[in-house]
């Protein structure tokens, strides 16, 4: 369910803000250059960010060792816990992910040092300690912005409650704002909309400035026009990428390169942030589009009592997907219009969203990416505390396809204890190897199935373009 679902809002013209999903996160981060290009006072917003990592450097500079009062106040302003309260970027399970902790702020502070190290005395963007630290992705960049802009979107989100009628709570929050001078974070009370699904606030920002990752990245640099000479003298295998510790690397090496391509960057004239109407990665539309087909195509209602029920009832669930995605257009939403593939998780994201609609009609909860002792399975299936099962969604592309059900699938049956599994491969393309693995999955399954005495399903879903009538009659 999305906020604008559970409260009732019609948007309009005014509303620029993003819809967030009430128990997924979506995988889009806070871009620090489109604060810039926004204007206003998210433009003011962007200065406010790069001042509190210039008094950061400053400490940074005049510490003499990581026990000092100025190494200790850097860490602390560099303490940025997942804003779980704006449901983007990653988690480990719903909207609450791991985030930066004091683990974190070590590495942000490391990257400070190596910056000045490199001779970057001041940042101009803070993305900059991203292209120069292996372990400062978007993830941490966009966790950086939620924290130190935190009270502005809470002013935003309590403008557009406001218009929209929606109750505002009393709510503690950490990281409302900060005082640089004394290296304090300050929780306080906030009045904000409350999520019904985990009784948290939900805070809300303008899609203006969130994108798939930041415009000034690690890859985007390396692959640049700034550094020809560079790929050429290491002669990178076709199609191979360069791993992001090379990429450091060469960095620190030119870093008057960084800062020259940022500049480079931030003027220019096609700037823009993430394409919500085409969704390239698919992580936005993946709850609205199954719902006709469910409303539809309704299952016969019967109690799910057992782990029996639990198993027909799926087997229903996924031959419906099967066909909406091979027979009613489901496929088009795997597909970019530029003929490009949406990645896997575009797939999984749809699946929880088809999954879900028919699930909820029996009582039954579908868990997203569930910690399972040796990392997260993609769908855990329960029905009370005795009827549960395990699905893994893989692409037949992918590259660590048989670990999926080899080690992954098997592992996490056994970890929660639970009886029967559901593997489903998903067909991009008619590649010599995709074929290959879909007739040697059964035997694969078979063979596992024994080995682990679990009941283990597959089911092989085709989404590829059709052919065109030309196509075809060719």
């Amino acid at each position: 369910m999305r906020f604008s679902e559970h409260f009732a809002i019609n948007r309009t013209s005014e509303d620029d803000w993003f819809d967030p999903h009430l128990t997924v996160d979506t995988k889009l981060f806070i871009d620090p250059v489109l604060l810039l290009e926004s204007g206003g006072q998210w433009a003011k917003g962007h200065q406010e960010l790069i001042d509190h990592f210039v008094h950061c450097y400053k400490l940074v500079a005049k510490s003499i060792s990581k026990d000092s009062q100025s190494a200790k106040a850097a860490r602390k302003l560099l303490t940025f816990p997942e804003p779980y309260e704006l449901g983007l970027g990653y988690t480990a399970h719903g909207t609450k992910g791991a985030g930066s902790g004091s683990s974190f702020a070590s590495t942000m502070a490391d990257g400070i040092a190596v910056a000045i190290a490199a001779g970057l005395k001041e940042p101009e963007h803070i993305e900059e300690i991203g292209i120069l630290n292996e372990g400062i992705g978007a993830d941490r960049i966009s966790d950086a912005a939620a924290n130190v802009l935190k009270h502005r979107f809470i002013q935003y989100t309590q403008e557009i409650s406001r218009r929209h009628g929606v109750p505002l709570k009393s709510h503690r929050v950490k990281n409302t704002r900060v005082t640089l001078e004394v290296a304090r974070w300050h929780t306080e009370e906030a009045a904000l909309p409350t999520n019904p699904v985990t009784g948290k606030p939900i805070i809300l920002v303008p899609t203006s400035i969130l994108n798939k990752l930041p415009t000034l990245n690690a890859d985007d640099w390396f692959y640049s026009d700034f550094n020809d000479d560079i790929r050429a003298s290491i002669n990178l295998p076709v199609g191979k990428s360069a791993a992001k510790a090379d990429i450091v690397t060469w960095a620190r090496k030119h870093p008057d390169r960084v800062r020259d391509w940022a500049r480079e960057q931030t003027s220019r004239e096609d700037l823009r942030g993430y394409d919500f109407e085409e969704d390239p990665i698919g992580v936005v539309h993946w709850d609205r589009a199954p719902v006709e087909f469910v409303a539809e195509n309704p299952l016969a209602s019967r109690p799910v009592r057992s782990h029996d029920d639990l198993v027909v009832l799926m087997a229903d669930v996924i031959q419906n997907f099967r066909r909406y995605i091979q027979e009613q257009r489901g496929w088009s939403l795997l597909w970019n219009d530029d003929g490009t593939r949406k990645p896997e998780e575009a797939v999984q994201l749809l699946f929880l969203g088809f999954a879900q609609q028919y699930l909820r009609q029996f009582n039954v909860e579908l868990d997203r990416e569930v910690e399972l002792g040796r990392g997260p399975t993609d769908f855990k299936v329960s029905s009370g505390t005795n009827a549960r099962l395990i699905i893994e969604v893989k692409k037949l592309d992918n590259g660590r396809f048989w670990n999926g059900i080899r080690d992954q699938l098997p592992s996490y049956l056994v970890s929660d204890d639970a009886t029967h599994g559901w593997f489903i491969s998903v067909q991009y393309g008619d590649t010599k190897t995709q074929r290959d693995r879909l007739k040697q999955l059964p035997a694969e399954i078979g063979v596992l199935s024994q080995k682990i005495g679990k009941q283990i399903r597959h089911t092989a879903i085709d989404a590829q373009k059709p052919l065109s009538a030309s196509n075809i009659k060719n």
